[in-house]
């Protein structure tokens, strides 16, 4: 059995650039689509629309180059994140689904990707004579049909769920559309409004319904999921068998900690927090700055991206090869709809930079490319 070679790419809104940035010059040092360089290509949120995007049929059969999905970011940030219009904004998410004329990121995806099925995807990889055998985005179901339901099963009523090519083309009930999963896995609480996909109503599949939450909030970075889809498909028996770049979209090394005396607000103070301190938008964290959206989003949100990194450096001797690229970033890049080009640009700049500075990420990313380029052709089958 050859080396699984695996892609995977974090959640983060906007800040998705930096790994697009990080694929198109690894596109270009390989002059090789990344459909011809991975076995397998998961990601969250942002990252699940960048995996879908890379492996789903879009220029005629072929899909979207890193390139196309960098001017996505550089280019398309007001027609994803569409301010939502409402009497009482903090009772709705802050950005629309949809907002019945054609505009928010569900028809945005929709006209992105048109309407085919997962398993579509996997079939028309095999007419490109693709590397990619498997894909998957992350997302988490908070109901199967919207309603009452008595007696929830886990993974079906309630729970982690992977949209990914190969349930989908073994059940129906799997089979959701490209947009679906890109959708639900990017339907993050408060910017957007919860996901609901199949059930056949209006342009969704006939797949279960699910009502579905961004996957971020169970796991922002999916390299531990990559690894388990592995062994689940086949792909590899054993960790020595995996080659596992993961791409993360900045950490701001301040966001995932909180001052606990002399807050701008002393009472309570010393930690001392009940529900409102720890929602609101008013904690500082490690550097002074204000939280943002609120400690425990924030510090949840940051937990389950540092976490599968944490999880996959702790399996150094087990035969795993593990690459991860991951730059630092200002608390005003951390924000995940900040759409202001000069953010944009100062995004691009980071990483553009984290590639040249002599230091870990382009070390990094030299023996990623020398990785890839000892590895091909070779490939291996389901």
């Amino acid at each position: 059995m050859g080396k699984v070679v695996i892609l995977t790419v974090d959640g983060g809104g906007i800040k998705g650039i930096i790994p697009a940035y990080f694929l198109n010059e690894l596109e270009s040092r390989l002059n090789k689509s990344c459909y011809e360089l991975f076995d397998m290509i998961g990601g969250t949120s942002t990252g699940g629309i960048i995996a879908t995007g890379l492996t789903s049929p879009i220029n005629g059969n072929k899909p979207f180059t890193a390139q196309e999905v960098l001017n996505i970011y550089q280019n398309d940030g007001t027609k994803i994140f569409v301010p939502q219009e409402s009497l009482i904004p903090d009772n709705c998410a802050q950005y629309y689904g949809d907002d019945g004329n054609g505009n928010g990121i569900e028809p945005y995806l929709q006209q992105q990707f048109g309407q085919p099925t997962l398993s579509e995807a996997q079939a028309n990889m095999k007419t490109l004579n693709g590397r990619t055998k498997h894909v998957f985005t992350t997302s988490y179901t908070i109901n199967s049909s919207g309603n009452t339901v008595p007696n929830p099963v886990l993974g079906q009523d309630y729970g982690p769920y992977l949209f990914n090519w190969m349930d989908a083309s073994k059940s129906s009930a799997d089979d959701y559309k490209v947009w679906e999963a890109a959708r639900a896995t990017s339907a993050a609480p408060t910017y957007f409004p919860v996901g609901d996909v199949g059930g056949g109503q209006n342009s969704n599949s006939d797949a279960q319904e699910r009502w579905v939450l961004d996957g971020g909030v169970m796991s922002n970075n999916p390299a531990i999921w990559a690894v388990t889809e592995a062994f689940r498909t086949g792909l590899a028996t054993s960790l020595s068998d995996i080659v596992l770049i993961s791409l993360g979209t900045g950490v701001y090394t301040s966001g995932a900690g909180l001052v606990t005396v002399d807050q701008g607000d002393p009472d309570p103070d010393n930690g001392n927090w009940g529900y409102i301190p720890w929602v609101a938008s008013d904690l500082d964290d490690l550097s002074g700055n204000e939280n943002g959206r609120g400690a425990v989003v924030n510090i949840i949100t940051e937990s389950v991206q540092l976490v599968s990194n944490q999880q996959l450096l702790a399996l150094a001797n087990s035969g795993l090869t593990y690459f991860r690229l991951e730059p630092n970033i200002t608390q005003a890049q951390a924000q995940m709809d900040n759409i202001d080009p000069t953010n944009i640009d100062s995004l691009i700049t980071t990483a553009s930079e984290y590639l040249i500075d002599n230091g870990i990420g382009q070390k990094t990313f030299n023996a990623i490319v020398a990785e890839l380029t000892a590895l091909q052709p070779t490939s291996v089958s389901v």
